[in-house]
């Protein structure tokens, strides 16, 4: 059949639209090729996003409480559009997503644009005492795109299930911190498989907040860690929140939770243990994030292996990966987890029974719990849960922190933040205000809430400029371990002789003036206890 000029036009105009809707699908549905199978991912707001990348095989059946093993890999195209599933873990205000033992996924984003050079990776450990929390809770589009770099979030066993460890346990050729070491697992996956990806496993920055942070201190000191990341972002989480135990303590708190469960020790109580249903060990493991009532025991070993010996050992003797360090506190860590014991758990303030045995419980003893209440006594603030929120800001949070600074750099280079924003958006809390609360700074990088529940009210056009230089900040740092870049305030790297901290508020951000830090947290004082203690 013959065509005339008007039949070829428009044959043209069709594959024309053909071509163009065929290019529009292929945008929203990118595919990468991993080494264990190829993934869709899709688009959205200039970003490709990769969601529930399988990073380690399922820990499941005789694989739990084993170290990681490798994925499995599939054919055809694997579909990466919905998240996976948060690891086991208590129901609760932070802990919303649907949970299941096989979590161990990763999720990746990545600025749709394309670029000659590969981009800086920077990888997010989540916080939640390690007992909570997942790496789905962290949209990490919009930080990818402001920062230009690509965005890893990871999910890693938690609690008992991440954290266990007994002499059974050891016996079948099992090492304690599955939990740090699913996180190394998926750091391996990210050096193998960024590139597809357009990052720079050369180029790789691990970031994390609260118990992620100290994670990230673990990894610092760990063998098995080096070389799979040249920078770290410590964010509220000083190393000594680790809290890593000896072996025969945490032998001792593994029988305990294995006879709550009728599993004694001896030849079958591995076996036990993996009959229960994981609502049993979750249920008996508890709450991790009630800091303020009950001492989590779930927590980093001393192993020999993963921690090879004291962290705070380590560190101080430069035993450690020596990558630029970027670390930080908020001004009032403590009033998050005074909220989450009393006043959301409990619905109600503190009373004077609460003051003295938090403080106990939050030091350790009875003798320095009372030296505590000396120095933070509730008669000098306007109510007692301030008195106890300062108590831990000080204590838990900002004078580990500026010790780590310390330690640290006599090593790497370091520089330091305190973020002052005590207006920040926040949960609303009858009983006080929740000023620069801890995880506050956490929506100013994301761009959206995280973590923290109902957040109220919106940022002011103060906090968007706040947002902007922090991710500015941030992104610097990934790209070059140096936060300092054009249009910035200086930010002086750390010293010991004047322990220079970065502000960051709104309309004041800048270098604090010397001494305040230190001054505002009584920290003079707390690193002498420190001292005393072995802890510096």
């Amino acid at each position: 059949m013959s065509t005339t000029p008007m039949h070829h036009q428009l044959m043209h105009a069709t594959l024309a639209v053909l071509l163009a809707l065929a290019s529009s699908v292929t945008q929203a549905s990118p595919i990468v090729t991993t080494r264990d199978g190829t993934v869709q991912g899709n688009t959205e707001n200039g970003v490709n996003q990769f969601l529930g990348l399988p990073f380690a095989a399922p820990p499941v059946g005789e694989l739990r409480w084993r170290p990681p093993q490798p994925p499995i890999a599939w054919q055809g195209v694997r579909g990466a559009t919905t998240l996976g599933h948060a690891c086991p873990q208590l129901p609760g205000a932070y802990s919303q997503r649907t949970t299941d033992e096989d979590c161990l996924t990763l999720n990746v984003y990545a600025p749709e644009a394309p670029q000659s050079t590969p981009r800086p990776v920077l990888i997010w450990v989540h916080p939640g005492s390690l007992t909570m929390g997942s790496g789905g809770d962290y949209d990490g589009k919009a930080l990818a795109r402001q920062a230009n770099v690509v965005v890893v979030t990871i999910n890693y066993r938690l609690g008992a299930l991440g954290f266990l460890s007994t002499p059974e346990m050891r016996q079948e050729g099992s090492t304690p911190n599955q939990g740090l070491q699913d996180q190394q697992q998926a750091l391996r996956w990210v050096k193998d498989n960024i590139a597809a990806f357009g990052g720079d496993a050369r180029n790789v920055t691990l970031a994390g907040n609260s118990s992620g942070s100290a994670s990230i201190c673990g990894h610092l000191a760990s063998p098995a860690s080096g070389g799979l990341f040249h920078r770290a972002i410590l964010q509220s989480g000083p190393c000594v929140l680790l809290r890593t135990r000896t072996v025969d303590q945490a032998y001792h708190q593994g029988k305990a939770f294995a006879e709550k469960l009728n599993c004694p020790s001896g030849a079958t109580q591995m076996s036990c243990l993996r009959s229960r249903s994981t609502q049993e060990l979750i249920t008996a493991a508890g709450d991790g994030l009630d800091i303020l009532q009950t001492a989590n025991p779930w927590s980093a070993v001393i192993d020999g292996a993963t921690i090879p010996r004291n962290l705070t050992d380590m560190i101080r003797d430069g035993a450690f990966h020596k990558v630029p360090v970027l670390l930080g506190t908020t001004a009032d860590e403590g009033r998050f987890f005074v909220s989450y014991t009393f006043h959301q758990k409990l619905g109600r303030a503190m009373t004077p029974i609460d003051h003295k045995s938090a403080s106990d419980v939050l030091t350790g003893s009875a003798f320095a719990g009372s030296t505590a209440r000396l120095l933070y006594p509730a008669s000098g603030y306007p109510n007692i849960d301030l008195a106890m929120s300062a108590l831990m800001t000080d204590s838990g949070f900002a004078c580990p922190a500026l010790s780590d600074a310390r330690r640290l750099s006599r090593h790497t280079p370091v520089y330091t933040y305190e973020f002052a924003d005590t207006q920040a958006p926040a949960p609303t809390d009858p009983f006080f205000k929740l000023g620069a609360y801890h995880t506050a700074e956490l929506q100013y990088l994301f761009g959206q809430p995280v973590f923290a529940t109902q957040i109220n009210g919106a940022p002011s056009a103060e906090q968007k400029r706040l947002a902007d230089q922090m991710v500015a900040y941030w992104s610097a740092f990934a790209k070059h371990g140096d936060p300092n870049q054009s249009g910035l305030p200086k930010w002086v790297k750390f010293n010991e002789l004047t322990s220079p901290i970065m502000n960051l508020a709104p309309g004041k951000v800048g270098m604090q003036p010397w001494g305040e830090f230190s001054k505002t947290h009584r920290c003079v004082t707390w690193l002498l206890l420190f001292s005393l203690s072995g802890q510096n």
